[in-house]
């Protein structure tokens, strides 16, 4: 494939990349090296990387060591695991935000990343292509990220029923953003989609969670599909104000 028309796009990418890299303190973990070189080399241009890690060990030592603020690591390491890496790493520095690059894309994969409290989960694939900096961007914004990659391994999985029948009395315009949620779709993307404003979906994406009884995004996905809450339309519709 040539990539070089996509030359410009990327420049583009990496030059606003500095200003939200350039304030993480960032430690990074995988099995994965060519990644490790990959992030290496932008972040010596950018901003600091306190430590780069194999094993999920050696990880937990940098960030007991490092005022880290940021982890990306993957779901595969030498030794150990993504998910009980950030499990632990977020006993530790309960404010550090944790980004997993997902390199296998399975259901238990995207539970146990989430249920160890994951802020943004990005498809190993995608992340030469800007991936990185908007699931940064979406979880300073929304708290939570889920690339559309990952949604649809999760709206695709067979997912086992809650065991009772949820009717969580969600509005017309609440079942639209949570179809979005559903998607893997940030904030803005739905108020762009739905042709509201900002501060219209955040308040609509808070009454969601809270009807759901749901902790945050991720949660209130699956709780969504194992409840069959949602069908997914290619695209949403758009709200006339």
């Amino acid at each position: 494939m040539n990539l070089t028309a996509q030359l410009p796009a990327m420049r583009e990418t990496l030059r606003r990349s500095r200003s939200e890299l350039g304030r993480r303190r960032t430690v990074i973990a995988s099995a994965d090296r060519v990644l490790i070189t990959s992030v290496v080399a932008v972040f010596d241009s950018i901003g600091p990387l306190l430590g780069a890690t194999t094993s999920e060990a050696d990880a937990l030592s940098c960030l007991q060591h490092t005022p880290a603020d940021l982890l990306i690591c993957s779901d595969q390491l030498e030794s150990g695991d993504g998910p009980s890496l950030v499990r632990q790493a977020r006993t530790l520095h309960p404010q550090l935000i944790c980004l997993m690059l997902i390199q296998r894309p399975l259901r238990s994969t995207i539970e146990a990343a989430t249920a160890a409290g994951c802020q943004g989960l990005c498809s190993r694939d995608l992340v030469g292509n800007g991936h990185l900096l908007k699931a940064l961007q979406a979880i300073d914004s929304d708290d939570l990220y889920i690339d559309p990659v990952i949604a649809g391994v999760l709206r695709h999985s067979r997912l086992s029923p809650s065991g009772r029948p949820l009717k969580p009395g969600l509005t017309v315009r609440e079942e639209d953003v949570l179809r979005g949620i559903c998607r893997g779709l940030s904030n803005q993307e739905i108020a762009d989609q739905l042709n509201l404003s900002i501060d219209t979906v955040k308040h609509s994406v808070t009454a969601v969670l809270s009807k759901l009884d749901a902790r945050d995004r991720s949660q209130a996905m699956l709780i969504a599909f194992r409840n069959d809450l949602v069908e997914l339309p290619p695209p949403l519709p758009r709200w006339t104000p």
